[in-house]
């Protein structure tokens, strides 16, 4: 949700310079990413829920409870999905005629949004976690019987 709210907010601060339309969905720029957003925010939103609910968690609880390697395999995959799905976005929404430059560029920048994504979820889980665990609490002394 944190993730969603600030880029809700550049898209929604962006408005005024540039119109979000259905036309310009799809013409290999960032405006473009943004223009999605804001007409598809809705689908977006269920998406991210539903994939919190379903990936990020089950994640999050392996990594939690399993070892170091268990943490380092989690890490590693996270990464290749980000490359690979950063990739395959990248040249979907890229122009050939545009040079090889473009799709690179657009690759790094969607592969660091994804990145920054997944170190902000798990620092709010971290964080989340360790409000519901709280700090150890003190053994409770046994009282003195009176009479």
């Amino acid at each position: 949700m944190v993730d969603f709210g600030v880029f809700g907010l550049v898209v929604y601060f962006n408005m005024p310079d540039h119109p979000m339309r259905i036309g310009e969905i799809g013409n290999g720029n960032l405006y473009s990413l943004m223009a999605y957003f804001h007409l598809f925010w809705g689908l977006l939103l269920a998406d991210g829920i539903l994939t919190q609910y379903l990936i990020i968690i089950p994640l999050w609880n392996k990594a939690v409870h399993g070892g170091a390697n268990s943490r380092w395999i989690i890490g590693a995959c996270i990464a290749l999905v980000c490359v690979l799905f950063a990739g395959a976005l990248s040249y979907i929404i890229w122009l050939p005629e545009q040079g090889y430059d473009p799709l690179i560029s657009f690759w790094w920048y969607m592969t660091e949004i994804q990145a920054v994504y997944w170190l902000i979820n798990f620092a709010v889980l971290y964080l989340l976690d360790v409000k519901k665990i709280g700090a150890p609490s003190k053994p409770a002394e046994p009282e003195m019987a009176t009479e």
